[in-house]
């Protein structure tokens, strides 16, 4: 009698300890921490180079401590050879979603994917080579064409001459859906406007951004456009100089411009990056397309400096523009008039 008790006891001891690992042990898909979802953005770049990406390396801080079931990790790979290194190692550490930044690392993105074939794997603007056949890369990227079709429905309310012009950063994809959504914008409201564009193939030269602003206002423009990042600096320099309206990319530049700036296509990477966590997260991922985030995410928008001398006009046709976009009344090209 006293054998079979004991060989009860040992028998459930052992069912107790089992059930016990098993409850402490990691769960499918839950990258080896428990229930939290591991989460990491690769950045190309360091996050004090760049003020969008300190707004997002914060946003996701506060995203994750409002969402305990979460762990997600901001990782900088500034050199080229830490891409693949840098991302394998995430894969390595059980990370559940990888989401890389920009065509820079779009080889190392593919190359990892493809050796971790059940992690989720997001590339920001990659411009992923064949993405219909990536089964576990899905792209996504902020709507640059909304937020330049507003800044040209403000530009053609507003200007006096029906001349406006643009500086941009350089010939390529992103900079032309922004000319695209600019000139569409402003045919919409002003079907006779003539609009100029010129590149400044640099995204940091404020001296040549100032340059071809000067040329812009020569030629009879009123109102600058500046989508060409530090360069835009020196644009909105000149219109300050000439006392001519300024559009600007990015940020405002009320600093530079005061009340000449008519506003500012303004962009959140962080409500964007979010964005796309939680579509991974709750059953929403897409390998193999990419996802674009705009207007109706509130990933990006149109805004106002207060006490901008933008026309109560001119605004209601902007919030009028707004409303059909989101609404899916307005279908706009990505391709540009002309350059």
């Amino acid at each position: 009698m006293k054998k079979q008790f004991t060989r009860f006891l040992c028998a459930a001891l052992g069912a107790a300890m089992l059930l016990a690992l098993a409850g402490c042990g990691p769960k499918e898909g839950s990258g080896g921490d428990g229930d939290r979802t591991k989460v990491a953005f690769v950045s190309y770049m360091a996050v004090d180079q760049a003020e969008w990406l300190q707004n997002l390396d914060q946003g996701l801080k506060d995203y994750q401590s409002a969402h305990p079931e979460l762990e997600i990790k901001l990782v900088e790979a500034t050199q080229t050879s830490e891409y693949e290194p840098k991302v394998r190692a995430l894969a390595d550490a059980g990370y559940d979603i990888i989401i890389t930044s920009y065509d820079n690392m779009a080889a190392a993105t593919v190359a990892v994917a493809k050796d971790f074939p059940d992690i989720k794997f997001g590339s920001m603007d990659g411009a992923i080579p064949d993405l219909e056949n990536c089964k576990n890369i899905q792209e996504f990227g902020l709507s640059r064409t909304e937020t330049a079709y507003l800044a040209g429905v403000a530009a053609g309310m507003m200007t006096q001459t029906n001349k406006v012009g643009i500086v941009g950063g350089s010939d390529v994809g992103p900079i032309n859906e922004i000319i695209a959504g600019w000139q569409q914008g402003m045919r919409s409201v002003n079907p006779d406007i003539e609009d100029v564009v010129v590149y400044a193939n640099t995204f940091t030269d404020p001296t040549k951004g100032k340059e071809l602003g000067l040329a812009l206002i020569g030629k009879d423009c009123d109102i600058i456009g500046g989508a060409a990042g530090g360069t835009g600096v020196g644009a909105a320099q000149a219109a300050a100089e000439k006392s001519s309206y300024y559009v600007g990319w990015d940020v405002h530049y009320g600093d530079v411009v005061g009340d000449l700036e008519l506003g500012s296509a303004v962009n959140f990477f962080d409500k964007m990056v979010i964005q796309f966590i939680e579509d991974a997260v709750g059953g929403k991922y897409t390998p193999g397309v990419r996802t674009i985030y705009g207007l109706k995410e509130g990933a990006c928008d149109f805004e106002f400096l207060e006490g901008s001398k933008v026309s109560d006009e001119a605004k209601a046709a902007v919030e009028e523009a707004r409303k059909a976009i989101t609404e899916g009344r307005v279908e706009i090209s990505s391709e540009p008039i002309h350059k």
